[in-house]
């Protein structure tokens, strides 16, 4: 190793710690080690076999001793090495052969972001267990097949948005519960701010089919806003949306996104990618609601004033939710699954929006839920974003 990525590893360790840390390690470098643990359970598959899946998804499920069936990625050589690092029964050459497996109960969907939907539908049909990485569709097309496809199925589905599991997002709704005066639903001001990795011209990220960057990073905050809002009480109706961009040549890239409500909520969600940073993705998110003002330094730490209350905690491991995310299938805490179909809807409007260049675009809650269930009752021709956005 040269100087470099020694410092890294010793830092990722201060972070994550030596397990975690080396589970990443060894899923970049994919080394020939394997684990040992006792398994029970359910038998999981795993459908796309790269570092998400294999230093997140397997490493918690493997903690948790869930016991690992199948696995299938178009590259078998990835697919290989997972399947030695944790020991799966099998390695399909297809997703037919890895559904045949009559012991499957629950398929983890990590591929490739463009592919999510099209899995998932495959795996309800069979009326399995469906955990759907983010994002889980990228256009309101696929959008639509996967609701009808989740609103037809025995299978039960989950979703990959990890940032309300997290330690601190639980802390601040427990801490507002708790000693905040937030009875009258006052309105929220959320801040995010994204050091995000910087993506190279060629990377898949940026084939436009892929979602660009708002499904592949945006996603993620304005998933946890929409469960902020759910949480605090009934929804807002309309959302104006506006976007800045800093170099239109590469419009998701160094963006601004602001969402303000009816109900005055104020959002601001900040991409910058303009090196990369040696820690990885770093976020500091700011939230006031009512008399509770929080501030999370990315989700390591979080600083929570109530009037003239401090409350400060610590979190270590870094905890982004990925955990309690992970084991949704197996765990006592999901989810609402509609904040997902909502929080999707909304980002693939955005989404629209960046890619035409827009600057400014209405969305109206109450006419995205009538598109949601439209969608779910299998009339996706007649569900358009267009209409989000007059």
């Amino acid at each position: 190793m040269q100087k470099d990525q020694i410092r890294k590893v010793l830092r990722f360790i201060s972070i994550y710690g030596i397990s975690r840390t080396l589970a990443k390690v060894i899923g970049r470098l994919r080394l020939n080690v394997s684990v040992s643990r006792r398994k029970h359970g359910h038998p999981v598959g795993v459908i796309g076999c790269g570092q998400f899946a294999y230093s997140t998804i397997c490493y918690f499920l493997n903690k948790s001793g869930i016991m690992f069936d199948s696995c299938f990625d178009i590259d078998g050589g990835q697919a290989n090495s997972l399947a030695h690092r944790y020991k799966f029964k099998h390695v399909a050459d297809s997703l037919a052969t890895m559904l045949e497996q009559r012991d499957l109960h629950t398929v983890y969907i990590a591929s490739n972001h463009y592919t999510h939907t099209d899995y998932a539908i495959k795996v309800l049909k069979r009326n399995l267990n469906t955990y759907i990485e983010k994002p889980i569709s990228v256009d309101e097309e696929q959008l639509s097949r996967l609701l009808y496809a989740v609103a037809h199925s025995q299978g039960r589905v989950f979703a990959g948005y990890n940032r309300p599991f997290s330690g601190a997002i639980r802390d601040f709704k427990h801490l507002a519960t708790g000693k905040g005066k937030i009875n009258s639903e006052p309105p929220f001001t959320i801040s995010c701010y994204i050091s995000g990795h910087r993506i190279a011209e060629d990377h898949w990220y940026r084939d436009p089919k892929e979602g660009t960057r708002i499904c592949g990073n945006l996603g993620h905050w304005i998933d946890l806003s929409i469960h902020l809002l759910n949480w605090r009480g009934p929804y807002p109706d309309i959302l104006t949306i506006m976007v800045s961009y800093s170099n239109e040549k590469e419009p998701d890239d160094n963006i601004a996104v602001t969402i303000v409500s009816d109900k005055h909520d104020l959002i601001s969600i900040v991409l910058s990618s303009r090196s990369e940073p040696f820690e990885g993705i770093n976020e500091t998110i700011n939230i006031q609601l009512g008399n509770v003002i929080a501030k999370i330094d990315d989700f390591r730490r979080m600083a929570v004033w109530i009037d003239d209350i401090l409350v400060k905690r610590r979190y270590w491991p870094k905890d982004v939710g990925h955990k309690e995310a992970v084991m949704q299938p197996f765990g006592s805490e999901q989810r609402d699954w509609h904040e997902v179909e909502l929080s999707t809807l909304l980002m693939l409007s955005i989404k629209d929006m960046v890619q035409h260049r827009e600057t400014t675009r209405r969305f109206s809650i109450k006419e995205a839920a009538g598109t949601i269930l439209t969608m779910r009752n299998g009339s996706h021709c007649n569900a358009s974003l267009t209409r989000l956005g007059s």
